[in-house]
């Protein structure tokens, strides 16, 4: 009987990259294991290089669906896991071989945990750089604690350890009971096409009793400069402003104190920045200067986003983010294509 499930969405991805991450899988030394590919109706020869792999080899459980979005992908995933752990693989990435035994062995010497984190590696072509999540070798988050986890998913810079990268609320890098979250009824939210693993996490660490990370790097994620959050996207903002209203709910819903409050704001300003880059600063945009300045203004007179820059502290923000989360306080809409400009020649 597999005792590890390994949820893997393909859609969009290079070939070759996905055999990596499949042949890592196929190399864990817990053989007992179940690999759910789930085919989000990708077009490319990933579907074929798939289907082979799902022939020859029966640990793979092979699923085709129509395009619906990644997190539709893993909750398919979820439903077909028969195994006592799940953990989730982005198609392009890969993993050290011991991930899944690993998993096992903290699950079964911490029976009342949920939850089992552990770091990653951040792979780029010319570098290969550590990210742990905390600054520990293992720790057992439970109780108020766990708003460290939470406060870290939310924006990364709230919480007591600040990760170089990646967050808590990263789907990779986790294990979780699968009967946990059936009885949880811990789901992706399908509208959410980007900014889902957050919200997911948010509510896993709430309903978690015990959440375990461990500081071993056993995950490979890989720096990629063409995928979504670096694209342009006509108006982002409405994919991002998505994911912050989930943020807000979550708070509210579970009354969180005001320091959640302040997390969220920041939240509310690093995705409007990052619409904005996507959106109106991005090379590829292809419209006028003067639809550009008018889509820019539409973005900072949305209520979510005045009253974020209202209310947000910026006495401990850096003096090259203040000036900039200024000007978008005072919607400076030309100054900001300017300082937009100016900070990319710095960077050159």
């Amino acid at each position: 009987m597999a005792q590890v499930s390994i949820v893997v969405p393909v859609y969009r991805v290079n070939k070759e990259l996905l055999r990596k991450c499949i042949e890592s899988l196929l190399g864990q030394t817990l053989s007992e294991i179940e690999i759910i590919i789930v085919d989000d109706g990708t077009t490319n020869d990933c579907k074929e290089l798939c289907e082979e792999f799902a022939a020859r080899e029966k640990r793979i459980l092979y699923l085709s669906q129509r395009n619906s979005g990644v997190s539709v992908a893993r909750n398919n995933g979820i439903q077909h896991a028969s195994s006592p752990i799940i953990t989730f693989v982005d198609a392009d990435d890969w993993v050290e071989p011991e991930m899944c035994e690993i998993l096992k062995k903290e699950f079964d010497s911490q029976k009342d945990i949920q939850i089992c984190i552990f770091a990653a590696y951040l792979n780029s072509p010319d570098s290969e750089r550590k990210n742990p999540f905390w600054d520990c070798e293992k720790k057992i988050f439970e109780g108020k604690e766990k708003e460290q986890l939470q406060l870290q998913s939310i924006y990364r810079k709230s919480s007591e350890f600040v990760p170089e990268f990646a967050t808590f609320g990263t789907t990779w890098c986790k294990g979780y009971r699968r009967q946990w979250l059936d009885d949880s009824k811990l789901w992706y939210e399908p509208e959410l096409r980007r900014g889902q693993d957050t919200i997911f996490n948010l509510n896993a660490f709430e309903k978690a009793n015990k959440v375990i990370y461990v500081n071993k790097y056993l995950y490979h994620y890989r720096l990629n400069d063409a995928s979504a959050v670096h694209r342009y996207t006509d108006n982002a903002i409405e994919y991002l402003s998505r994911i912050l209203s989930h943020v807000l709910m979550f708070i509210e819903k579970y009354q969180k104190p005001d320091y959640f409050y302040q997390a969220y704001y920041y939240k509310c300003a690093s995705l409007l920045v990052t619409a904005m880059g996507n959106d109106c600063f991005h090379k590829d945009n292809p419209k006028s200067k003067r639809e550009k300045r008018q889509d820019l203004k539409k973005m900072l007179d949305e209520e979510i986003y005045a009253e974020a820059f209202q209310k947000i502290d910026m006495k401990s923000v850096p003096l090259q983010t203040k000036i900039f989360w200024t000007l978008i306080k005072h919607k400076a809409v030309r100054s900001l294509f300017l300082t937009d400009k100016m900070y990319k020649i710095m960077k050159r």
